[in-house]
């Protein structure tokens, strides 16, 4: 019983399921599209078809290549939490700003305060970063992250959000990064391929395109 993500070199991302109900590409609207067979989801950015492929990726030229050299590490430490960020794999969803802006400051430069707030406000707002980008510990024992059902979500303009336990092989991961909640490049720009570093919002990319 495997819902599988394959990364197809300078492709899509395929998506399928053994002896496994397809699980729901839930929209950007509110929608929902359950595949019934294999599908080709696009990476590049180009599809006229999102989210599926349509070949597109061959005529622009696209490249996998992960040109992402150090993750970008921050660590914060309040009493009963410690709080870890990687810039590397952020897809810029904001949940933690506007979940908990006292803690997290959008535009500071000590951005991420978890003295501000109750540990267990800190960890609530943190569990629900959709990219893995923030994680927590708690006397030096790190936090795992609890499955769920498997979810894929199409963000608009943006990445997909992918939640629960699938089997996805990366040639890299980022430290720190989770196997159960991460965000995969949609657009084609990312450094950090295949996963999102919010060169979508950062470079102005728009589903349209």
């Amino acid at each position: 019983m495997t819902i599988r993500l394959k990364l197809i070199p300078n492709g899509p991302i395929l998506l399928s399921a053994e002896d496994e109900e397809f699980p729901a590409l839930k929209t950007a609207d509110g929608g929902e599209i359950r595949p019934e067979k294999t599908v080709g989801l696009c990476r590049c950015g180009q599809s006229g078809n999102k989210p599926f492929c349509d070949g597109s990726h061959n005529a622009a030229g696209y490249s996998d290549e992960n040109r992402c050299k150090n993750d970008a590490l921050r660590t914060e430490e309040a009493s009963g939490v410690t709080v870890h960020f990687n810039r590397s794999i952020c897809s810029g969803a904001g949940e933690c700003v506007r979940g908990l802006p006292a803690v997290f400051v959008s535009g500071a430069e000590d951005w991420i305060r978890p003295g501000k707030a109750s540990a267990d406000e800190v960890i609530a707002t943190v569990k629900k970063c959709p990219s893995g980008a923030l994680t927590y510990s708690v006397d030096g024992e790190p936090h795992i992250v609890e499955l769920g059902d498997v979810s894929v979500r199409i963000v608009k303009d943006g990445p997909y959000e992918i939640k629960g336990p699938v089997e996805f092989e990366a040639s890299k991961w980022s430290e720190n990064a989770s196997r159960s909640c991460f965000a995969l490049c949609r657009c084609g720009k990312s450094s950090n391929a295949p996963f999102c570093d919010y060169s979508h919002g950062e470079q102005g990319w728009k589903d349209s395109e």
